[in-house]
């Protein structure tokens, strides 16, 4: 395989170099390189679009999508959120298909993110773990111990501010504004 065969992949499955690079987990700077012939395309490279290639297409289509959600996600986010009892914040950092972060109120956010069924979305589901004695900005419920409320919602790809409803096992949405603060750095 040469470097505009390559390219020609690469841009045929609408990838940008650096999505490309994530989903090989190698640096852009790699990609740059086999692509102006810098360096020659390793092997093992050649041999995962050979075996991607003999996957049925809607395998490839999935693969490919994911690919897409991940990278469009990854990153750090502010969360401000409403419920019926109340207001508040969190951060929350997106990587490799995890969720992670706290907000203002000593809850602790644990879940997982992925390529949404609609096009051009990302399904989000998250575990607040909650501290004894901390209210909830759901009906104000506050227990004397660790508890737990589950939160899912689907938000946009690509987009730097969103409002979405989040929904949670308590039985009351919540309303949320995604505002997307910076991508995570590159490895080198």
């Amino acid at each position: 395989m040469n470097s505009s065969q390559l390219r020609a992949k690469i841009s045929g499955w609408n990838l940008s170099q650096t999505e490309f690079a994530q989903w090989l987990q190698v640096s852009p700077g790699a990609v740059t390189q086999w692509l102006a012939e810098a360096r020659a395309i390793p092997g093992p490279v050649i041999a995962f679009i050979k075996l991607f290639e003999s996957l049925p297409s809607s395998l490839q289509t999935l693969q490919l999508s994911q690919v897409k959600g991940h990278s469009d996600m990854e990153g750090m986010y502010v969360i401000e959120f409403a419920g019926s009892a109340g207001v508040g914040g969190a951060t929350l950092t997106f990587k490799d298909g995890k969720v992670y972060g706290f907000d203002l109120g000593g809850g602790i956010y644990d879940g997982h993110y992925r390529a949404g069924t609609q096009s051009g979305t990302t399904e989000v589901e998250v575990v607040v773990k909650m501290p004894a004695g901390s209210p909830s900005v759901i009906r104000g419920i506050v227990q004397p111990f660790d508890w737990t409320v589950i939160a899912k919602a689907i938000l946009p790809n690509n987009v730097t501010s969103t409002h979405v409803q989040v929904q949670t096992n308590m039985g009351e949405a919540v309303s949320a504004k995604f505002t997307r603060m910076r991508g995570l750095p590159l490895a080198a």
